[in-house]
């Protein structure tokens, strides 16, 4: 299937032109005069919003989460943001989150726990090295909490059940153990369907009986160690139920981010950032036929969820490469008409209401173009044709603002 595929690429590369994202887009009159540095933005547009979302045009990219880092510090420090809600393994994260918090570990190790090689590099350590001292130099109410809404892993949300459940009814640790024993990272990709079903179908119980008992639960441990322990549970089956979900795997891992990131901010986290690739984060939910997490907390917070997209005109990331498995370096470009907005700023945010001040502005904004999107996983056939690696967006209604990036570069893995 996959030599058919790239066979296919190939042979459109040779009769369809290559499309570009400008595409006939109306740049007529374009101005960046609403542009300004990232590193000088107050972000006054974001504060006081429900959820922020900060979005990636590619994974693999130092700039981009340069530009997360940004945000993140400038909502923390100024806006009162508290929590940072990662496209991670939720176990994963709460192990990052020990580090930020309590200073268990290294940055590099907690960079590793979030679960995916995404996160596996010296620009992901650097940000969660920022939260760490921003921590250790804040009282608790101040400190930054780390949370996971992603559920693609088993092992760290393993250990932290059962270590939960060694505290409230040691007798069932063992049971439950052997009950998800099949559920495992390392062979998550390899392991038999009716062995993952009879596992998922296992951690359903699990949480039944955790739901049935909870009264015994809080009394001997908390409210909230509990609610934590049952959502690493929740997660352990949801994610054994995507890997048999077969087409709908991206229709329910997003309907599940979106009510992980609900769950976050039901705990009581007031003001969340929430960190992804922009596809998930996109208001309109541009790059997928169904409803996407980004449509769905638009739909849930309304004016309250305020959208940062990025985009960029040429990128060499990171990437799994899908024919080897391995992971590579590729580049994409494109001409993006959203280059005229933000004129030579090399990092350069513009919130678009004030930019549609100017009619030129507005009529590009509200105009659909392509708009760059890589996920991780890739293969350099892609690169021939634009239209593998842009969507067609109308940007004003999927962002509230945008980061622009000429020229992105790798980042540095660990």
């Amino acid at each position: 299937m996959a030599h058919t595929l790239a066979r296919l690429l190939a042979g459109l590369a040779l009769i369809v032109p290559a499309v570009t994202a400008c595409g006939g887009a109306d740049t007529a009159g374009v101005t960046s005069g609403a542009v300004v540095p990232l590193d000088q933005a107050t972000l006054a547009d974001a504060a006081g919003k429900r959820v922020v979302g900060v979005g990636e045009a590619t994974h693999g990219n130092k700039e981009f989460v340069q530009a997360r880092m940004l945000v993140i510090q400038r909502l923390v420090r100024e806006h009162g943001f508290r929590t940072v809600a990662l496209e991670a393994d939720f176990g994963g994260t709460a192990v990052a989150d020990d580090y930020v918090v309590e200073g268990l570990g290294t940055a590099e190790q907690a960079a590793a726990a979030l679960g995916f090689d995404i996160y596996r590099t010296r620009e992901t350590a650097s940000l969660l090295q920022w939260l760490h001292d921003h921590n250790a130099a804040v009282a608790a109410p101040a400190k930054v909490r780390l949370h996971g809404f992603d559920m693609q892993r088993y092992d760290r949300n393993k250990e932290r059940l059962l270590r939960y459940l060694a505290t409230v009814e040691p007798a069932q640790v063992r049971p439950v153990q052997q009950a998800l024993a099949d559920l495992t990272d390392a062979t998550r990709s390899v392991q038999d369907k009716t062995k993952i079903a009879a596992a998922a179908t296992a951690a359903e119980r699990i949480t039944t009986r955790m739901r049935d008992h909870e009264a015994t639960y809080v009394r001997l441990s908390s409210p909230e160690s509990f609610a934590v322990a049952l959502h690493h549970a929740e997660t352990i089956g949801r994610g054994a139920r995507l890997q048999l979900s077969g087409a709908d795997y991206a229709r329910k891992r997003d309907a599940w981010m979106a009510e992980a990131v609900d769950w976050i901010i039901g705990t009581g986290r007031e003001h969340v950032i929430v960190a992804g690739h922009n596809s998930h984060l996109d208001k309109t939910g541009a790059a997928f036929s169904f409803e996407s997490m980004g449509r769905r907390l638009a739909r849930t917070y309304g004016g309250g969820y305020f959208a940062i997209g990025t985009e960029f005109a040429t990128s060499t990331f990171l990437s799994r490469d899908d024919s080897s498995g391995e992971r590579e370096q590729f580049t994409v470009s494109h001409d993006s008409p959203l280059a005229k907005l933000f004129g030579a700023q090399p990092l350069g945010y513009v919130n678009l209401a004030q930019a549609s001040a100017t009619p030129a502005n507005r009529r590009l904004l509200g105009s659909e173009i392509r708009m760059g999107s890589v996920g991780d996983g890739y293969r350099s056939i892609y690169s021939m044709l634009s239209w593998t690696y842009t969507v067609p967006m109308v940007p004003a209604r999927a962002y509230d603002a945008l980061v622009y990036v000429p020229r992105a570069t790798p980042v540095t893995p660990l």
